[in-house]
């Protein structure tokens, strides 16, 4: 049977028609490679050289090409790397969002009023519920209390008028060490010297 198609020619509109259609679905199979490959590095990349170089591999290669694509193609598509991103600022800002303590820079508990580790004082209580309060706060967030803030020392100022000045402790004498000499007596006089005193007075 296979000799008498052979034999006359009636293999031939079998031949094309077979042809016809594996091409047909090779054409179809490479368009939807380049839309595909196309689609896929616009996911991927926003260069537009690397977009017009992984179609012409695809182009040029057909189904090999793919493979060859794929092998070079980037790892993470772009709402990958957004997403990594995303979440590596979000690690970031939750970081930087922890309290610490601003002298041993522990972590500390939004509830802490001082720091377990150094002592530092973190906030003040609430006169009317007790919660913690940071120092910026006016009121109380909890229970709407106003703050009452204490007046801050005035420095001391010296006043001469108003607190008269000590009298001033005088040094204690030392004792001398020099001894006392009395003067030496006078001579008495005799009785001829008062004699003649006497007679001199008279004359």
């Amino acid at each position: 049977m296979l000799m008498a198609i052979w034999d006359d020619g009636t293999w031939q509109p079998i031949v094309a028609i077979t042809g016809v259609i594996l091409g047909s679905y090779l054409i179809v199979m490479w368009i939807g490679a380049l839309v595909w490959t196309y689609r896929d590095i616009r996911s991927r990349t926003n260069d537009i050289w690397t977009h017009a170089i992984a179609v012409m591999v695809v182009l040029v290669f057909n189904l090999p090409g793919i493979l060859l694509y794929m092998v070079l193609r980037p790892k993470e598509t772009l709402a990958e790397v957004y997403d990594r991103r995303l979440g590596a600022e979000a690690l970031l800002q939750e970081i930087h969002e922890q309290e610490t303590c601003p002298t041993c820079r522990r972590r500390t508990a939004p509830e802490f009023l001082g720091c377990p580790y150094c002592g530092t004082a973190l906030r003040v209580p609430c006169e009317h519920c007790q919660k913690p309060l940071q120092a910026t706060w006016v009121i109380c967030p909890y229970c709407r209390a106003d703050r009452v803030f204490e007046p801050a020392a005035a420095p001391a100022q010296a006043n001469s008028a108003a607190e008269p000045t000590a009298a001033r402790p005088q040094p204690a004498r030392r004792p001398s060490t020099a001894t006392y000499t009395p003067p030496a007596p006078k001579p008495a006089a005799t009785p001829s010297e008062g004699a003649g005193s006497a007679a001199d007075a008279g004359s």
